[in-house]
This record gives structure tokens, C-alpha cells and sequence, in this order.
């Protein structure tokens, strides 16, 4: 039939055109009936007469039922096609920039590194996943993962219709196990994009969305995405893993570029069912042999799907199957926070602390507004805190591994302590309390004092006991190494004293008439010195001499010198005017080993200091650096009062309160020019060293949770601060010289000299009854002629406002001087000086037995 008899007959389908020739005559059915007959008897061939009408009218029937058939699939499929976009419609309203974003930011664990190159490992998280470049991923793996989950992987453009639908179908009658009808690129949009409903809106979302990802990534992209998203059950630490870079390292222990043949095939089945197949329970160990079996014969599958596919020879195969798989995995992954629990727990504190200022700059919020609005300051904490579990960060620390390494060792292996002890032996202790024992615990840290950065840090004995950060979260009361910071520093930096300088240790008592007491503090031995240097009284911790001389020094600010360092003093500490009460320098403050360290690091660093910090730098996984430390320093000193300060403190190792390793400190000077400071609070409750050389600041704390004193008495003290100082810090040398400062000496600023002037006086020339001696100067010392030893000057500095009886008299008398030199001022009988200089050896040899540092008396408040 051609074109024009088809075109004829549509017409004549659709349309009445009766011809009256071909019309049946007849009134009547029978006159009809007759005529029909007449008619087909007439019909010179009556066969096929009867054909071409059955013909024609079969014809017709079916051209009709083709035309309806395919008028009610055109009505159907617009229904279907409206349903489909009315289904999808809010599922794939993503850009092309999310779509990408999506499927390459896959959430990624936060990975921290040692500023000496070595890796920390993953901060802790609940899904474990690293992020891997297409190129280290062995083809082993791409191969084993396209035979078993996606053969036509390189051939179809994200969707394979008839096992879609198959799929699709099985999904929605949840007809049992399915047959895997999803291509790896609806996998992936699945994971990322969508979610595990089993129903025809996702179903449709995925298979557009899966369309547009082909567009969007090549296939190297779309597995590249797969293998860093897809789920992989857990490691040998019972960690929810993802991503077959957390997979190598989880299960064997190495990275996914040296898996072999086995090792990949393994893990290239687990995505199918990856809780199944993992080989490790939740708490880490090992499955039953009935349940590693799963993942053994899905393994076994893999490879008999490459040998089919020709993707690895029989020699190859065999191989594979014969590899014990279990004996070659990894027992345990290394995850910072179990093998270094303390230093992960401040490296997420200090990382909390940097992006949550960067996140709510990105949403215009100021520092100042999240500093002063709690709520604020809350919600960007913990969208900091979600993002340092989940955004891949890259953490570079200023830790040094070798350092730290042997900070933890030293504390574990060679550091002396006290015994545990009760809560309820705590001086504040109450009796409601529930007592609970306690170990003697410790905090240190090493900072390079120039840069700030922290190089290592003890943060306690053990962090399963306490999780107390003793090196950079506990405060506790500073005892004597408030000292030099408040007292002689700010003295000799405002021109006052010099290290030879006389001064008067001697007892007094301060009346207070509003609550009818006095305060009568002590030295440590309950002993008075006399008169002495400033070197000697410091560097003994001489408690009465440091507060006569604080009583004229806390006229001259020194609360801008403490602020300057960081220690923010309590405004209890100081009256109306800002004049400090009379015991704030025995350390009635509290402050962290950090605090310490950074403060006792201006004297090393020439009188500046350099804020401390433990961050580097944070990148995020694109390389981008979002975070970089930028130094901060502040003038605190002149490089004079450094100098001078370091000076005295050198003393402190020789004859003062450390003089029990001096041994030490002699042997090593020539190489290590140390400088230090011991304390010792209230009723021997903490106790501290902190020494500093030109390159370093190494601080010590030492005490219970709890307000515990260490030892009942002078005669148990062991000083084992002092000696566990010792022991780290020649650990220290031995570990890293050159960090540590070898071959690093103090050098003399052109604005420090020699003078000789009077000492007690504090004038040049016209000594009268005192002494005239030769000592080291700043340029900005204070000299100025006196009327004499009962000049306002004079007495003021030797605590006449403390001491209202104070008089010339009590001026009078031997001298110890540096370097235990001794002299007299006055006319004192030669016989005289030579008892006193016995009876102050004596002294001095008593004293030294019990580190000369008081902080035993309570009610005295005395402190070392």
C-alpha cells in the first residue's frame, strides 16, 4: 500500500463518504438480504470480493486501535512526566557549584602534624575519613571495585535503564535482597546527595542528579569521589570509618598505594555491605571466624570477577586467595588522642579558639560582639567545634615530637613524687565532701622564647587519673615567683634598686584597725636575716626583706608591669588607688605554668615577651591557609632590668633556693647560661621552678588536684621539684642541644655598667657611716644625695610604711653582700661582725637545708 492509499484511507476513517452505488437496496431486511445476494452472484470474483472487504475492515479496526493506543500513551506519559517533576522538583534544585562542592568536600577528619614534620594522626570524631588524589589510588582497587559494583561503569552515562528500573522496582516492593541495579554514579549521588528512603521521589531524584554529576565530573572524579565517601565499616580501633585511604590504614595498617592485590579486593567489596564484611567488633577485636567469613568470601568473589574480566592472570589469583588476609592486619590504629591524650585535648581547644572568630567573621561578626555576647560565643564554639570534626583541616603545631617524646619519658621513668593522698586532706577541704584519692601531680613546659612557640609540655602523670591540664589550664597559687615580677623587676626597671643595693630583713607586724589584727609574716625558717643585698635577699626568697622593699615599690604601678605579663591580677589584690595589698608578692595570686613560663620568658628575651602559642597554621583540604600565627610582643623591661634580673636569678642556682643542684648547674654553665626562680605556696601546697636561658623558658609546677600540702614540715621536704627540674631539663640538652639553647649566653647591654656608690644610702660619694662598694648599674638607677641613713628615702625603701617604728638604728649593722660579702655600716666592733658573720653561716647553712622558701605558716603567710 503506498503513501496515497494510506493517506485515503486515514480519511476515509475519519469521515462519512457513503457512495450510493456501493449502497445495499431494499425496504425490507429481506428485500436487503436478496439484493446482497444478487449482487455477490453478479461479482465476476466473489472470493475475492469477500477479502477485500474483510480486509478493509481488519484494516480499519487496527489503524483505530493504533491511533488510541498511542493518543492514551501520549496522555499517559505527560501524567508520568508531570509526576516525576512535580517528585523531583526540591530534591535536584542544586547548582552545578554545590553539586561538585558536595561530592569533592566530602566531611573529613581533621588531621594534626608536629612542627618537626611528623604526623599526629586524626583528631577524634565519630567517622574516621581521610581524602585521597585519584593518582595514589592503586588500580587494583578502581579495577575490583567496577567488576563487582559497576561493570559498565566507563560505557553509561551514570544510569543503566533496565537494571534501574529493575531496581527501582525492588526497592519499592522491598522485594527481599536487591540485584544491584545503581551504578556507582547513583551510589554516590545517593550518599551525598539524597537520602536511603526506598521510594520513587528519590529514586527519580537520584537518576537526574546522576545525569547531571556525569556532566559535571569525569569518571576519574566521580571514583575518586566514591572511594573518599563511601563507608567502610570499622578500623582496629572499632572506628567508624569512610573513605578508602581511612580503610588502608584502619584495616592494614598502611597507606592505600601499598595495599597489594589482596588487600585491595578486600576492601573494594566491603562497600556493599560494609558492616558486614568489616572485620572488627565496635570495641576493636577481631569477629568470630563464622562472621569473618562474610567478608572472606566477598573478598573471594571480587577476585574471581577479575579473573573473569581478565584483569589479573590465574597465577595472580591464586596468589591473592592464598594471602592470609587477618594475620596482616593492623592490631590498632594511632589516633592522638589515645597516645597523646593531653596534647590533643589543647590542640582542639586552642583550634576551637582560632576558627570560631573565623567563621563569625564570615557571617560579619565581630571579635569584640562574640567576646561580650555569651550566646554568640556559644553557638560559634560549636560550629567550630562541628567543623573541626568534619572539614579535613590540616593543623600544623609548633610541638617538636623528640622533645615532647622525652618530656613524657623523663615524667614517666625518672621523675620523683610524693605519695597519693585524700581529697579530704585538702587544707579547704569540707566535711561534707566525698573524699577520693589523689596522685601527686605535675605540669611543665618548654617555650622558645623568642618565637613564643610552645616546643612541649607535661600536662600531667596520667591522663586516664586526671585529665586536668596541669602545664596549661590549672591555676594555682604563684608562692615566691612572684618575686621578681612584682617586686624586684619593677624596683630595678624604675631606677629604685640595684643588685647591691642594701636592704633590711627584719620582722614586723602590720596592725589593721577595721578588724582589729595584725599581719606578721615570716620567713620560711622563722628566722630574720638583717641587712643584705637585693641579689642575696632574692636569691634566698627572703620573705621579710621582698615586702619591706614592695612597700615603697607598690607606689610606682607594678600592676602595669603584671598586666604587661599577662598575669591579670585579681582587683582584690589591690586597694582603691591600685596599691597592692602588703602580702601580693608571697603569690597570693593564682596562674598557670604557661603563665609563668611566658612571664619569666621577658627576662630571657631581653626584656620583651612574646605571647606563647601552640597553632602554626590551619589549612583546609584544598591547601588554602585560613589561619597563620602572627607574632605578638611587648615591651615589657629595659634590656637593662633583664640583664640585672638574670644576674640576680644565676644567683638563685648558687648559694639561693636551688642551691641543691648546683653541681649541676656548674657543670653545665659553660654551655647552658640558666637563670631561675623556685616557689612555694601557702603550707607547701604547690611548688615551682622556672628557669630561662637566652633561647628557652623551661617552668615546673608540682602538687595535688586538690589544695593538698605536699609534706608536714620542713624536715619532709625533698625538693623534688628542684631535682625533677634537673632531670628534665638534662634530659632536654641530651634530646635537642641547640634548641635548649647550647652555647647561648647572656651578654652585657652597653646600658648596664659598673659604678661604686653608697649602698644603703643609693648615692654616689659622701658615704658618712656607710659603705661605698662597686656593682653593676642600669643607666636609669636612681642616685640622689641623702641627709643620712634616717632619710625618708632611705627608710621608706626599707619598709617604713609597713614597720611605723623603723629607725636609723635599725640600719646599722653587717652586710651580707653578693657573693657573700660581708661589711658593715655603722661603727659595729670588728669582734661583733666576726659573731655575726658566724652566727649568719649558720644561718644560712640551716636555712639552705630547707630551701630558705616559706609558704609552710598559714596564718604568716609565709612563702618561698
Amino acid at each position: 500500500m503506498n503513501k496515497k492509499n494510506f493517506t485515503d484511507r486515514l480519511k476515509q476513517l475519519f469521515s462519512r463518504q457513503d457512495k450510493p452505488k456501493n449502497k445495499v437496496q431494499g425496504d425490507s431486511f429481506k428485500a436487503r438480504a436478496n439484493n446482497i445476494s444478487r449482487r455477490f452472484k453478479e461479482t465476476k470474483h466473489p472470493y475475492r470480493f469477500l477479502f477485500n472487504t474483510t480486509y478493509d475492515t481488519i484494516w480499519n479496526v487496527l489503524l483505530f486501535t493504533i491511533l488510541s493506543l498511542s493518543l492514551i500513551g501520549i496522555l499517559l506519559f505527560s501524567i508520568g512526566l508531570g509526576y516525576f517533576a512535580a517528585l523531583v522538583n526540591d530534591d535536584v534544585n542544586y547548582t552545578n557549584e554545590e553539586i561538585e562542592t558536595k561530592l569533592r568536600d566530602v566531611t573529613e577528619s581533621t588531621n594534626v602534624s608536629f612542627a618537626s614534620g611528623e604526623n599526629l594522626g586524626t583528631l577524634k570524631s565519630d567517622l574516621i575519613r581521610e581524602s585521597i588524589k585519584y593518582e595514589d589510588i592503586p588500580e587494583n582497587v578502581i579495577d575490583a571495585l567496577i567488576v563487582t559494583e559497576d561493570e559498565n561503569f566507563y560505557e553509561h552515562n551514570g544510569v543503566v535503564p533496565k537494571a534501574f528500573i529493575r531496581a527501582s522496582l525492588q526497592e519499592v516492593v522491598s522485594s527481599g535482597e536487591g540485584t544491584g541495579g545503581s551504578t556507582l554514579t547513583q551510589q554516590l549521588v545517593k550518599n551525598q546527595l539524597l537520602t536511603n528512603d526506598p521510594t520513587f521521589q528519590r529514586k527519580a531524584s537520584e537518576l537526574l542528579l546522576a545525569f547531571k554529576v556525569e556532566d559535571l565530573l569525569s569518571k576519574e572524579e566521580i571514583l575518586t569521589s566514591y572511594l573518599n565517601a563511601v563507608s567502610f565499616g570499622r578500623n582496629a580501633n572499632g572506628q567508624n570509618i569512610a573513605g578508602i585511604k581511612s580503610a588502608a590504614k584502619g584495616v592494614f595498617g598502611k597507606e592505600a598505594k601499598d595495599l597489594n592485590l589482596a588487600e585491595a579486593s578486600f576492601l573494594a567489596g566491603m562497600p556493599q555491605n560494609p558492616y558486614a564484611y568489616t572485620p572488627f567488633n565496635v570495641d576493636g577485636s577481631l569477629k568470630s571466624e563464622d562472621e569473618l567469613s562474610l567478608g572472606k568470601k566477598r573478598q573471594e568473589y571480587v577476585l574471581s570477577r577479575l579473573l573473569t574480566e581478565g584483569n589479573i592472570t590465574e597465577e595472580e589469583y591464586d596468589e591473592a586467595m592464598n594471602y592470609d588476609l587477618y594475620d596482616n592486619m593492623t592490631s590498632s590504629v594511632d589516633v592522638p588522642n589515645q597516645k597523646y591524650p593531653f596534647l590533643t585535648e589543647e590542640i582542639e581547644r586552642r583550634a576551637v579558639g582560632v576558627l570560631k572568630y573565623i567563621l563569625a567573621e564570615e557571617d560579619g561578626v565581630s571579635r569584640e560582639d562574640l567576646n561580650v555576647t555569651p550566646l554568640l560565643n556559644q553557638e560559634y564554639t560549636q560550629k567550630a567545634n562541628d567543623a573541626l570534626r568534619n572539614n579535613g583541616y590540616q593543623i600544623e603545631t609548633t610541638i617538636d615530637k623528640n622533645i615532647y617524646d622525652t618530656m613524657q619519658d623523663v615524667k614517666n621513668n625518672q621523675f620523683s613524687y610524693y605519695g597519693d593522698r585524700s581529697s579530704l586532706d585538702a587544707i579547704d577541704a569540707s566535711y561534707s565532701d566525698e573524699g577520693e584519692m589523689q596522685k601527686h601531680e605535675v605540669g611543665a613546659m618548654l617555650k622558645n622564647n623568642k618565637t613564643g612557640a610552645i616546643l612541649g609540655f607535661i600536662g600531667g602523670r596520667d591522663f586516664k587519673s586526671s585529665e586536668n591540664n596541669h602545664a596549661t589550664q590549672t591555676s594555682r597559687m604563684s608562692g615566691s615567683t612572684m618575686k621578681p615580677l612584682a617586686v624586684y623587676g619593677p624596683g630595678i626597671d624604675k631606677g629604685l634598686i640595684a643588685p647591691d643595693t642594701v636592704i633590711l630583713d627584719k620582722q614586723f607586724s602590720i596592725y589593721n584597725p577595721q578588724s582589729g589584727t595584725s599581719y606578721s609574716p615570716q620567713n620560711y625558717d622563722r628566722k630574720d636575716f638583717g641587712l643584705l643585698s637585693v641579689k642575696n635577699a632574692l636569691a634566698n626568697s627572703y620573705n621579710l626583706s621582698t615586702l619591706r622593699l614592695w612597700a615603697e615599690v607598690r607606689k610606682h604601678n607594678p600592676r602595669e608591669y603584671l598586666d604587661n605579663l599577662g598575669l591579670n591580677m585579681p582587683d582584690s589584690l589591690f586597694d582603691q588607688d591600685g596599691i597592692g595589698i602588703p602580702s601580693l608578692p608571697l603569690g597570693v595570686n593564682n596562674m598557670t605554668v604557661e603563665e609563668g613560663v611566658n612571664a619569666f620568658s621577658s627576662f630571657g628575651n631581653n626584656g620583651v615577651m612574646t605571647d606563647s602559642y601552640m597553632i602554626e597554621k590551619i589549612t583546609d583540604p584544598t591547601g588554602k591557609v585560613i589561619y597563620e600565627h602572627e607574632q605578638k610582643e611587648k615591651d615589657v623591661w629595659n634590656d637593662s632590668t633583664a640583664y640585672l634580673m638574670t644576674d640576680i636569678l644565676k644567683e638563685v642556682f648558687k648559694t639561693g633556693s636551688a642551691y641543691h643542684i648546683k653541681d649541676y648547674y656548674h657543670s653545665i654553665s659553660s654551655t647552658y647560661d640558666w637563670a631561675t626562680k623556685t616557689g612555694t605556696s601557702e603550707q607547701f601546697v604547690d611548688s615551682w621552678m622556672i628557669a630561662y636561658n637566652p633561647e628557652v623558658t623551661l617552668g615546673m609546677w608540682m602538687g595535688y588536684d586538690s589544695n593538698i600540702p605536699q609534706v608536714y614540715g620542713t624536715e619532709n621536704d625533698d625538693h623534688i621539684t628542684i631535682y625533677n627540674w634537673q632531670s628534665l631539663s638534662s634530659a632536654l640538652q641530651n634530646a635537642d642541644s641547640e634548641k635548649m639553647g647550647a652555647g647561648q649566653m647572656f651578654s652585657q647591654p652597653n646600658s648596664v655598667y659598673k659604678e661604686s656608690f653608697c649602698g644603703m644610702l643609693m648615692q654616689k660619694g659622701n658615704c658618712g657611716e656607710d659603705k661605698e662598694i662597686s656593682g653593676l648599674v642600669a643607666n636609669n638607677t636612681q642616685f640622689s644625695n641623702k641627709s643620712g641613713l634616717d632619710d625618708n628615702d632611705v627608710l621608706n625603701r626599707n619598709g617604713k610604711d609597713f614597720d611605723t617604728g623603723l629607725s636609723a638604728s635599725d640600719l646599722r649593722g653587717v652586710v651580707r653582700g653578693s657573693g657573700d660579702n660581708y661589711y658593715r655600716i655603722g661603727s659595729t666592733p670588728k669582734k661583733v661582725v666576726k659573731s655575726i658573720k658566724d652566727k649568719l653561716k649558720e644561718s644560712k647553712s640551716n636555712s639552705n637545708s630547707s630551701d630558705n622558701e616559706s609558704g609552710y605558716d598559714s596564718q604568716n603567710n609565709s612563702s618561698q
